[in-house]
């Protein structure tokens, strides 16, 4: 394999001037590199930071990474780099809890600014990227050439902020077929050469259409004979024969009536590799079956922390609306709606205290040393959990007023607004103001975009049923067993005769 040299002044170990951290122009600029082949409603996109229904969080994203820039978050989102370069935090390498806790600071100004709606942020890759970094060493024992290319991609991907979104998953085919026996299921090196390989395949993308690259890391489970699908790898946005088919956009919608959904919906898409060249610079698992089964979790997790931290925001989010629901239409006082609240509060403390718990139980990982937050498998366990109930819990206290309601062009005219201003009114609020909380709440529960959110937030991370068992199998019972076998003095502990 070919590796590029890693340098210490401000030159990207991938050739050309090292930027650092993104602003708005800069980020929007990077996505005009000549990708032509994003398609919408089967028509060709030119320019996603145009487009009518796609722009709309490019110019969310743009104007986060300008917070980049400004006095007031600049320090919280960016650090200063040994080769001078001003980067983000979203790349810092942790080696304390305190490093640790910036890191998350720096995310949840993310999560805030798009109000826990996007749930593949730049923040959220660039952590996969830290997690590529730390399993360097283990990369390196499989092919040394494999751990100077995470090690490399990780200065460049840090040193010019770029933006990377992930393509983990197959599409839904036949499950019932191993890759083996129907090679189109997974992504797969179809030709090896002196300078890379020829990938084809598809996979399921969130946010490709305005990141700048993509991982590639396969979430199935391989098994010996299927080495040609074992493969991890970075491919720029813009790579000839690399499509990606958007699905149908829920923003382009006036703000009054989709207040969220008109400007966070972070478009999903089918990422098609039509025979699509990687080079071998940019490979950081190949033909490794047991590795690309083992080793995911040591990228993930740093990922999942960041993750995490957005599902903590829509939590808080949705309370607050139904909070809201409550107090303007007069019902917040009564005993089944306090408990639907209550119930709600329940579950984000219980989440987010585990996750402030784990932050300070952090420790160095067992792969390359970078400080990371203590795995906890329950936490997402109990999001899948919840994560269907909480949009129920919210509809119980809007009942039919998330149903019954205007649009935006209503309001706007004088002969109608008359009397929406008499029979929308709530409780020591504003017919308007009302209006516009009925409307968030639908837009986050009833409305397409908010399905789609649910559903996500439900299923990123895999199988509900996998997520629970995780949870079952990591769980250490030892001591709890040693309590039941002296208590009840047991001869066969655990069902197994003593040895």
């Amino acid at each position: 394999m070919t590796v590029p040299i890693k340098t210490d002044s401000n030159t990207s170990a991938y050739g050309g001037s090292a930027l650092g951290a993104y602003n708005g122009a800069r980020y929007l600029e990077s996505l005009r590199d000549g990708r032509n082949e994003i398609w919408y409603r089967g028509e060709r996109v030119k320019d996603v930071t145009t487009h009518p229904e796609l722009r709309g969080i490019a110019e969310s994203i743009a104007r986060i990474y300008d917070m980049q820039h400004d006095p007031e978050t600049r320090d919280q989102m960016t650090y200063t780099e040994e080769n001078g370069l001003r980067c983000s935090y979203s790349y810092f390498l942790p080696h304390s809890v305190e490093d640790l806790q910036m890191r998350r600071k720096n995310t949840e100004i993310w999560v805030d600014e798009v109000y826990g709606m996007c749930g593949r942020l730049p923040d959220f890759c660039a952590s996969m990227a830290v997690g590529y970094y730390d399993l360097r060493h283990e990369l390196s024992q499989l092919d040394p050439d494999l751990g100077k290319n995470a090690e490399n991609y990780y200065y460049f991907a840090r040193d010019n902020d770029l933006c990377i979104s992930h393509s983990l998953h197959d599409p839904c085919m036949d499950k019932s077929l191993r890759p083996s026996q129907d090679p189109d299921r997974c992504v797969r090196v179809v030709k090896e050469r002196d300078d890379g390989i020829i990938v084809r395949g598809a996979r399921y993308n969130t946010f490709g259409l305005f990141s700048n690259e993509i991982f590639v890391m396969p979430t199935y489970r391989f098994i010996e004979g299927e080495e040609e699908f074992a493969l991890w790898f970075t491919v720029p946005c813009n790579a000839p024969g690399l499509k990606q088919i958007a699905r149908e956009s829920f923003a382009n919608r006036g703000t009054l009536d989709h207040p969220v959904s008109s400007r966070f919906d972070e478009i999903d898409s089918l990422v098609i590799f039509d025979d699509v060249f990687i080079p071998w610079e940019r490979v950081m698992l190949y033909r490794q079956v047991a590795a690309a089964n083992n080793l995911r979790g040591g990228a993930m997790n740093w990922a999942s922390y960041a993750g995490t931290t957005l599902t903590q925001t829509r939590m808080k989010l949705l309370i607050s609306v139904a909070h809201l629901l409550a107090a303007t239409s007069g019902t917040g006082k009564r005993a089944n709606v306090v408990e639907i609240l209550g119930e709600m509060c329940t579950y984000y403390r219980l989440l987010r205290s585990s996750f402030l718990y784990s932050e300070l139980q952090a420790s160095p990982s067992n792969h390359g040393g970078l400080y990371q937050s203590e795995p906890e498998p329950a936490r997402r366990a109990m999001v899948t959990m919840i994560s269907e109930k909480y949009i129920e819990l919210v509809e119980h206290i809007g009942t039919s007023s998330l149903i019954f309601l205007p649009t935006e062009q209503d309001w706007n005219q004088p002969e109608l607004k008359q009397h929406l201003e008499v029979y929308l009114r709530g409780k020591d609020t504003s017919a308007l103001d009302r209006h516009k909380i009925c409307k968030l709440a639908w837009d986050l529960t009833g409305d397409g975009f908010g399905s789609r959110q649910q559903l996500y937030e439900r299923l990123h991370s895999g199988d509900p049923a996998m997520m629970l068992s995780r949870a079952y199998n990591t769980m250490d019972l030892s001591d709890g067993v040693a309590m039941v076998e002296k208590l009840l003095d047991l001869e066969t502990p655990a069902g197994k005769p003593k040895q």
